[in-house]
């Protein structure tokens, strides 16, 4: 895996970048092998901007995802999307692999938003960012990571692929072992629209200023959106929006200097009293408060 340095300006987070292995240019697909790593596990937070999944073979510590904290063990997995911020640690030498993959190899996978919505994994609630398998489900997967990596190495014609289908065949497996199996009866539509509606906010969230536009992208009524989420997640769509922005908040405080003022504005709030005030009900926290305590690395 060539991965860069992670690339920053003032103010900026520390992204990690990745170019293809192809050789084109554009990155597309990555594997590689932890143990074959000095530079992993990183307990700094960082974000990448491609998907990003850990399969844990041999590891113990853990993990801070969107300040959510997981433990790090063996046969663990871990689902990263494109920004999330992170930090994980080891106390041993951690063996497994690293597959990344870019937005446009996710595309290509799940051209329909229903379809990449059947996927628990990659999408902004993060109620399966971290999966424990048990030592069998472990072993009965490795052969498809095995043929990535090779795939991945010898490059013969048409390899693009047969990556796609191992890794389109590793995740539908992975998502039959979800603690909340939906695959049963299938996943009705009131939660087909909300993980779809969570992904439209997760990019739209500082684009779209009312429910009625993403009731609106979606197709669908503003109460038909606000009924679905509520039916999901006992939650109203306006909350899911505000959870985002204060997500995004949140990731500013704990990885940038930037003044508090200017991150209100970045989220299109123009007053930073109103954000402060907006914070602290969300969180509990002034913003400074919450960056005094976030802003170290894990120990």
């Amino acid at each position: 895996m060539s991965e860069a340095l992670p690339s920053s300006t003032a103010g900026e987070f520390p992204t990690f970048e990745t170019s293809d292995f192809a050789g084109d240019g554009s990155f597309y697909f990555d594997l590689v092998r932890l143990q074959d790593r000095d530079d992993i596990p990183r307990g700094f937070l960082h974000r990448h901007n491609y998907y990003h999944l850990l399969w844990m073979t041999r590891a113990s510590g853990t993990h801070m995802l969107d300040f959510a904290h997981f433990d790090v063990r063996d046969h663990s997995v871990f689902f990263l999307s494109p920004g999330q911020v992170h930090a994980w640690t080891s106390s041993v030498k951690p063996h497994g692999y690293v597959l990344n993959f870019s937005t446009d190899f996710f595309a290509r996978m799940f051209p329909r938003a229903d379809d990449a919505a059947k996927f628990p994994f990659y999408h902004p609630t993060g109620a399966h960012s971290a999966l424990y398998l048990t030592p069998d489900q472990h072993d009965g997967l490795l052969p498809l990571l095995d043929e990535m990596e090779q795939e991945a190495r010898d490059r013969q014609p048409g390899f693009p692929d047969v990556v796609q289908a191992c890794l389109l065949i590793l995740l539908t497996r992975l998502r039959r072992l979800c603690p909340e199996n939906e695959t049963a009866g299938g996943i009705g539509p009131h939660q087909a629209l909300t993980r779809r509606f969570t992904m439209l906010v997760d990019t739209h969230y500082l684009r779209f200023g009312t429910i009625g536009q993403y009731a609106e992208a979606l197709c669908v009524s503003e109460r038909q959106l606000n009924d679905a989420v509520k039916r999901t997640l006992a939650r109203t769509a306006s909350q899911l929006v505000q959870e985002r922005v204060v997500l995004e908040a949140k990731r500013w405080l704990s990885n940038t200097e930037t003044g508090i003022a200017e991150i209100a504005f970045r989220l299109n709030i123009e007053d930073p009293a109103y954000f402060a005030r907006f914070f602290k009900k969300q969180t509990g926290l002034t913003p400074g408060d919450f960056r005094r305590k976030h802003c170290r690395p894990l120990d």
